[in-house]
């Protein structure tokens, strides 16, 4: 076989590639130069801020994807997008702040042309990666009242006390049971912190619906398309996503009604058993 033959082949078999598996090379589209900025900056350990970057969408097509927001190699969060076509939008996900050194940046996957309704083009962006904001955050240092001291000294009591009673039944538990404990302990600590965050996502995204919801009250074309039952159902929406909130970002009570309901569970079983 020749090589213009060959190629002849070659050429053959990439066209008759779906066009929709291809991926192509976007240019000018993404991320905008050097986008990372925050709610408010400067920031403190403690402060409950918003990291925020911006996409530019030059194209004819609507451009979607997700946006996952890194600190070094510790993913913060992520939030979905969809930019409509000529257009730009900023994406936002809610932070916070913590102490020490911090490299944040923004980077887009999963990145898509809309071609038709359900039919989606997979593309590239040169510019899926915004650059590394570098922050530095000291150790938030607050004076206390007595009566936080007195807190703090209950807490640390507690603490202690938590603490020789971990050591002691560590000392006197075999490592096949204790082991398993540890590693549910942790587990639920992981899930709880990623629960909290993206309920504070969720939170945020509902009230931006309700404003939304409230800026088009007045449009007529606005109340023949939208139900009327959609803003009330917002509104409770946002109420359950504040409590739990609140439940995950609270240890004692997370940890508390985890420990009701696994003793009622446990008492259930047994008067079942017994």
């Amino acid at each position: 076989m020749t090589f213009k033959k060959f190629g002849i082949i070659l050429f053959l078999m990439f066209s008759l590639l779906p066009i929709q598996k291809t991926f192509a090379q976007t240019p000018n589209t993404g991320f905008v130069s050097g986008n990372i900025w925050y709610s408010k900056d400067p920031f403190e350990e403690g402060d409950k801020i918003q990291i925020l970057t911006f996409i530019y969408n030059p194209d004819a097509r609507e451009l979607s994807g997700t946006v996952f927001f890194f600190d070094k190699t510790v993913l913060l969060g992520k939030k979905d997008f969809a930019i409509a076509p000529k257009t730009a939008n900023d994406i936002s996900i809610n932070w916070t702040v913590t102490a020490g050194d911090h490299e944040i940046f923004g980077k887009i996957e999963n990145a898509k042309f809309l071609i038709s309704k359900g039919n989606y083009e997979e593309t590239y962006l040169s510019q899926n990666e915004t650059e590394k904001s570098s922050r530095s955050v000291s150790k938030k240092i607050t004076t206390k009242t007595p009566a936080d001291t007195k807190t703090d000294t209950i807490t640390n009591t507690i603490g202690t006390s938590v603490q020789d009673v971990t050591k002691a039944i560590k000392e006197n538990t075999p490592n096949f049971i204790t082991k398993p404990i540890v590693s549910t302990a942790n587990g639920l600590e992981s899930i709880r912190d990623n629960l909290s965050t993206s309920s504070e996502n969720k939170k945020e995204d509902v009230k931006k619906e309700i404003d939304k919801l409230n800026s088009t009250k007045s449009t007529p074309d606005s109340n023949k398309t939208t139900s009327p039952l959609l803003k009330p159902f917002k509104y409770v929406e946002l109420f359950l996503l504040t409590i739990s909130s609140f439940i995950l970002n609270n240890k004692i009570i997370f940890y508390g009604l985890i420990a009701i309901a696994v003793f009622f569970i446990l008492r259930f079983i047994w008067n079942k058993v017994f």
